[in-house]
């Protein structure tokens, strides 16, 4: 059972399970074989960077203590790395990914200089640097296309789709991720049919034919489930069945996804007029409000600005100064991202909120 469990020890950029899912017997053999005595710890090591990796990205603290432990019970530059990409996955840890570049790039691990490198990149999407992102996810695709490693390939062009995505160039955006899904598809990877249809969705709702698409929408809602439920609300206010709509009640995941998904909840609530649940979400996305595109931290998909969202929200609760603000920061952010409609859209809400009269768009 050690040998099995210890055996694969190649990193993969993306979750090695489908998203949301916990193998529970197999977290539980491995937590059996961790209260063994006596193993070496090189095997500890490697168990504890198994038990982390099934748990990675859950609201379980026991996954990062393992990392922390495997990390420091390393005995090779391999093993090091391989608890440090764990440990990249939690919040504040830029210093592990870079160690993780350093390590690959030192001991010819061309794998875990992908991966840090991609990191890297997500950590700058975070601080609102597209230009840092642009040019580590294009050092990791070199990488990646050097040493021929087809999943990362698919992976670092997913993240550049999504920098032109945020760019509103959603007919190129489209192409892109449909090419780097499908060598991600071909590579035997659990997400890439699944996360096609998330993103298309995605440049539906940014560029603003949600609704014209309410059967397909309705058909991921069956294959995914909670996670794309305010997705379906919003196209059901799109396609004009607001009476259809209701807010979920389901919680939201605190990972890389988590500013997407709560914009999409707040959206939907906004649309819903539900100003009790408004005040709630406002609480949760405050503390992004000087994030970037929502989701973008994920390198994956992105919506807009969570300062735009605030503002619909501010002005949802009667709050329009506040309202103000935030559009006016979402215009700054997107100005950054090189996001033109989001930018203008913002400025728009902002002289709304201020009672500043707007004149309609000229046509061309």
């Amino acid at each position: 059972m050690i040998a099995a469990f210890t055996a694969w020890t190649e990193p993969t950029p993306w979750l090695a399970r489908t998203y949301g899912t916990v193998d529970r017997p197999v977290v539980g053999r491995l937590s059996r074989l961790l209260k063994r005595t006596g193993l070496a710890p090189e095997v500890r090591s490697r168990l504890l960077t198994s038990y982390a990796n099934e748990l990675v990205g859950e609201d379980d603290p026991t996954a990062m203590a393992a990392a922390r432990e495997a990390l420091d019970l390393a005995t090779d530059p391999r093993l090091r790395a391989a608890a440090l990409q764990v440990l990249t996955r939690g919040p504040g840890t830029e210093e592990y990914a870079r160690e993780l570049v350093e390590i690959g790039v030192e001991h010819d691990l061309p794998v875990y200089c992908v991966t840090g490198l991609l990191d890297q990149a997500a950590h700058a999407a975070a601080a609102n640097d597209p230009a840092t992102m642009r040019r580590l996810i294009g050092e990791a695709l070199g990488f990646a296309r050097t040493y021929r490693m087809p999943e990362a390939i698919g992976v670092a062009e997913i993240a550049l789709a999504t920098l032109v995505l945020i760019e509103g160039r959603f007919a190129d955006a489209r192409r892109l991720y449909i090419e780097a899904t499908e060598r991600l598809e071909r590579t035997g990877s659990v997400h890439a049919a699944g996360f096609l249809r998330l993103v298309r969705a995605a440049i539906w709702l940014n560029e603003g034919t949600l609704g014209d698409h309410l059967d397909d929408v309705r058909a991921l809602h069956e294959a995914l489930g909670p996670m794309v439920a305010d997705l379906l609300e919003l196209a059901l206010h799109a396609a004009g069945r607001s009476d259809e709509a209701r807010t979920s009640p389901s919680p939201i995941r605190h990972d890389f996804f988590f500013t997407f998904l709560t914009s999409l909840r707040a959206m939907a609530i906004v649309a819903l007029n539900d100003r009790d649940a408004a005040a709630e979400i406002y609480a949760d996305l405050l503390p992004h409000r000087e994030g970037p595109p929502a989701g973008a931290e994920s390198l994956s998909l992105a919506a807009r600005p969570v300062a735009h969202t605030l503002g619909e929200l501010a002005l949802l609760l009667g709050r329009d100064d506040e309202a103000a603000a935030h559009f006016a920061q979402a215009a700054a952010i997107a100005d950054q991202w090189n996001a033109p409609r989001w930018s203008a859209d913002a400025r728009i809400h902002a002289d709304l909120a201020l009672g500043v009269h707007v004149s309609p768009p000229q046509e061309r």
